[in-house]
Protein backbone atom coordinates (compact mmCIF):
# COMPACT_ATOMS: atom_id res chain seq x y z
CA UNK A 1 0.00 0.00 0.00
CA UNK A 2 1.55 3.29 -1.06
CA UNK A 3 0.71 6.69 0.31
CA UNK A 4 3.57 8.96 1.30
CA UNK A 5 5.21 6.01 2.97
CA UNK A 6 5.63 2.33 2.25
CA UNK A 7 4.09 0.14 4.95
CA UNK A 8 5.89 -2.93 6.22
CA UNK A 9 4.82 -6.38 5.14
CA UNK A 10 5.14 -8.07 8.52
CA UNK A 11 5.77 -11.50 7.00
CA UNK A 12 8.97 -10.20 5.45
CA UNK A 13 10.34 -8.88 8.71
CA UNK A 14 9.53 -12.13 10.48
CA UNK A 15 11.44 -14.21 7.95
CA UNK A 16 13.92 -16.70 9.48
CA UNK A 17 16.65 -14.94 7.51
CA UNK A 18 16.15 -11.97 9.83
CA UNK A 19 17.50 -14.10 12.68
CA UNK A 20 20.70 -15.06 10.85
CA UNK A 21 23.11 -12.60 12.43
CA UNK A 22 24.49 -13.10 15.95
CA UNK A 23 24.08 -9.53 17.15
CA UNK A 24 22.20 -6.68 15.56
CA UNK A 25 21.44 -4.54 18.58
CA UNK A 26 20.07 -4.80 22.08
CA UNK A 27 16.37 -5.45 22.11
CA UNK A 28 14.70 -2.66 24.10
CA UNK A 29 12.81 -3.66 27.23
CA UNK A 30 10.35 -0.83 26.68
CA UNK A 31 9.37 1.05 23.57
CA UNK A 32 8.45 4.65 24.33
CA UNK A 33 6.18 6.65 22.09
CA UNK A 34 6.82 10.18 20.84
CA UNK A 35 3.65 12.25 21.24
CA UNK A 36 5.45 15.36 19.98
CA UNK A 37 5.67 13.81 16.52
CA UNK A 38 2.19 13.03 15.25
CA UNK A 39 3.49 11.25 12.15
CA UNK A 40 5.59 8.84 14.22
CA UNK A 41 3.63 5.74 15.03
CA UNK A 42 3.40 4.86 18.70
CA UNK A 43 6.02 2.28 19.60
CA UNK A 44 8.69 3.48 17.17
CA UNK A 45 11.92 3.91 19.12
CA UNK A 46 14.04 6.24 17.01
CA UNK A 47 16.88 6.31 19.56
CA UNK A 48 17.32 2.55 19.30
CA UNK A 49 17.00 2.68 15.53
CA UNK A 50 19.73 5.32 15.16
CA UNK A 51 22.25 3.84 17.56
CA UNK A 52 21.78 0.18 16.62
CA UNK A 53 21.89 0.80 12.88
CA UNK A 54 25.15 2.71 13.19
CA UNK A 55 26.65 0.18 15.60
CA UNK A 56 25.46 -3.08 14.08
CA UNK A 57 23.63 -2.43 10.82
CA UNK A 58 24.93 -2.57 7.27
CA UNK A 59 24.69 0.87 5.78
CA UNK A 60 25.62 2.62 2.57
CA UNK A 61 27.55 5.85 3.06
CA UNK A 62 29.47 8.30 0.94
CA UNK A 63 33.16 7.28 1.12
CA UNK A 64 34.06 10.98 0.87
CA UNK A 65 32.03 11.95 3.94
CA UNK A 66 34.10 13.73 6.58
CA UNK A 67 34.16 12.61 10.24
CA UNK A 68 32.92 15.99 11.47
CA UNK A 69 29.83 16.04 9.23
CA UNK A 70 26.44 15.53 10.89
CA UNK A 71 25.24 11.96 10.47
CA UNK A 72 21.74 11.02 9.37
CA UNK A 73 20.46 7.43 9.44
CA UNK A 74 17.83 6.61 6.81
CA UNK A 75 16.00 3.29 6.56
CA UNK A 76 14.64 2.65 3.10
CA UNK A 77 13.49 0.13 0.51
CA UNK A 78 14.96 0.09 -3.00
CA UNK A 79 11.48 -0.23 -4.53
CA UNK A 80 9.86 2.55 -2.50
CA UNK A 81 9.05 5.73 -4.51
CA UNK A 82 9.04 7.94 -1.41
CA UNK A 83 12.45 6.59 -0.42
CA UNK A 84 13.71 7.62 -3.84
CA UNK A 85 12.21 11.09 -3.39
CA UNK A 86 14.06 11.45 -0.08
CA UNK A 87 17.30 10.40 -1.78
CA UNK A 88 16.90 13.16 -4.36
CA UNK A 89 16.02 15.68 -1.65
CA UNK A 90 19.29 14.80 0.10
CA UNK A 91 21.48 15.31 -2.97
CA UNK A 92 22.17 19.05 -2.48
CA UNK A 93 23.33 18.36 1.09
CA UNK A 94 25.51 15.33 0.46
CA UNK A 95 28.69 17.39 0.54
CA UNK A 96 27.91 18.60 4.06
CA UNK A 97 25.95 15.75 5.64
CA UNK A 98 26.86 12.11 6.14
CA UNK A 99 23.70 10.31 5.01
CA UNK A 100 23.87 6.59 5.80
CA UNK A 101 21.23 4.49 4.03
CA UNK A 102 20.16 1.16 5.51
CA UNK A 103 18.15 -0.93 3.00
CA UNK A 104 15.49 -3.33 4.23
CA UNK A 105 13.10 -5.55 2.22
CA UNK A 106 9.57 -4.24 2.57
CA UNK A 107 7.71 -4.27 -0.73
CA UNK A 108 8.79 -7.44 -2.55
CA UNK A 109 11.58 -9.94 -3.22
CA UNK A 110 13.19 -7.53 -5.66
CA UNK A 111 13.85 -5.17 -2.73
CA UNK A 112 16.01 -7.84 -1.13
CA UNK A 113 17.82 -8.73 -4.35
CA UNK A 114 18.61 -5.11 -5.21
CA UNK A 115 19.74 -4.24 -1.68
CA UNK A 116 22.05 -7.26 -1.53
CA UNK A 117 23.49 -6.42 -4.94
CA UNK A 118 24.18 -2.82 -3.89
CA UNK A 119 25.81 -3.88 -0.60
CA UNK A 120 28.00 -6.39 -2.45
CA UNK A 121 29.34 -3.77 -4.86
CA UNK A 122 32.94 -2.57 -4.63
CA UNK A 123 31.50 0.91 -4.19
CA UNK A 124 28.03 0.57 -2.64
CA UNK A 125 27.51 4.35 -2.64
CA UNK A 126 28.07 4.56 -6.38
CA UNK A 127 25.82 1.53 -6.88
CA UNK A 128 23.04 3.18 -4.87
CA UNK A 129 23.44 6.39 -6.87
CA UNK A 130 23.19 4.39 -10.10
CA UNK A 131 20.07 2.66 -8.81
CA UNK A 132 18.42 5.98 -8.02
CA UNK A 133 19.37 7.42 -11.41
CA UNK A 134 17.43 4.59 -13.06
CA UNK A 135 14.55 4.46 -10.58
CA UNK A 136 12.08 5.99 -13.03
CA UNK A 137 13.19 3.99 -16.07
CA UNK A 138 10.11 2.78 -17.96
CA UNK A 139 11.23 -0.84 -18.30
CA UNK A 140 12.67 -1.55 -14.84
CA UNK A 141 12.77 0.34 -11.55
CA UNK A 142 16.44 0.80 -10.63
CA UNK A 143 19.31 -1.63 -11.17
CA UNK A 144 18.40 -5.08 -12.41
CA UNK A 145 19.83 -7.93 -10.29
CA UNK A 146 18.70 -10.65 -12.70
CA UNK A 147 21.47 -13.08 -13.57
CA UNK A 148 23.93 -11.56 -11.09
CA UNK A 149 25.28 -13.82 -8.39
CA UNK A 150 25.51 -12.29 -4.94
CA UNK A 151 27.07 -13.96 -1.92
CA UNK A 152 24.39 -14.97 0.56
CA UNK A 153 26.11 -12.99 3.32
CA UNK A 154 24.89 -9.77 1.72
CA UNK A 155 21.31 -11.00 1.80
CA UNK A 156 21.85 -11.80 5.49
CA UNK A 157 23.10 -8.22 5.99
CA UNK A 158 19.86 -6.85 4.54
CA UNK A 159 17.85 -9.08 6.89
CA UNK A 160 19.99 -7.92 9.80
CA UNK A 161 18.95 -4.34 9.01
CA UNK A 162 15.36 -5.53 8.93
CA UNK A 163 15.70 -7.12 12.34
CA UNK A 164 17.00 -3.88 13.86
CA UNK A 165 14.14 -2.01 12.22
CA UNK A 166 11.60 -4.48 13.62
CA UNK A 167 13.05 -4.35 17.14
CA UNK A 168 12.94 -0.55 16.94
CA UNK A 169 9.22 -0.66 16.20
CA UNK A 170 9.60 0.71 12.68
CA UNK A 171 6.46 0.28 10.58
CA UNK A 172 7.04 2.53 7.55
CA UNK A 173 9.78 3.56 5.16
CA UNK A 174 11.43 5.85 4.56
CA UNK A 175 12.29 7.02 8.03
CA UNK A 176 15.39 9.03 8.89
CA UNK A 177 16.84 9.96 12.26
CA UNK A 178 19.26 12.77 13.10
CA UNK A 179 20.96 13.19 16.49
CA UNK A 180 21.64 16.86 17.14
CA UNK A 181 24.35 18.45 19.29
CA UNK A 182 22.03 18.40 22.30
CA UNK A 183 21.69 14.64 22.01
CA UNK A 184 18.09 14.81 20.84
CA UNK A 185 16.93 12.37 18.18
CA UNK A 186 14.90 14.02 15.43
CA UNK A 187 12.82 11.98 12.97
CA UNK A 188 12.87 12.67 9.24
CA UNK A 189 9.64 11.65 7.56
CA UNK A 190 8.59 10.73 4.07
CA UNK A 191 7.94 13.80 1.97
CA UNK A 192 10.68 15.90 3.60
CA UNK A 193 12.26 18.15 0.98
CA UNK A 194 15.74 19.68 0.88
CA UNK A 195 14.69 22.74 2.88
CA UNK A 196 13.06 20.50 5.44
CA UNK A 197 16.26 18.50 5.79
CA UNK A 198 18.26 21.70 6.27
CA UNK A 199 15.89 22.86 9.00
CA UNK A 200 16.16 19.57 10.89
CA UNK A 201 19.92 19.18 10.54
CA UNK A 202 21.18 22.77 10.61
CA UNK A 203 18.24 24.57 12.20
CA UNK A 204 17.83 26.83 9.15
Amino acid sequence: MLRRTCLFASSLLLSPFALAEEKVGIRPNSVPSHPEYEELRAGTQIEHLYESMLANGFGIKNPDAKPDEPTVVIVSDTQCPWCSKLWHASLPLQGNVNFVWFPIPVLNDLSLDQAALILSSKNPWAALAEHEEHFKDPDFRGINPAGKEVDKKFRAEVWSNAKIARWSGLTVVPLGVFKNNDGKYLPIFSGTDTKGLEKIIFGK
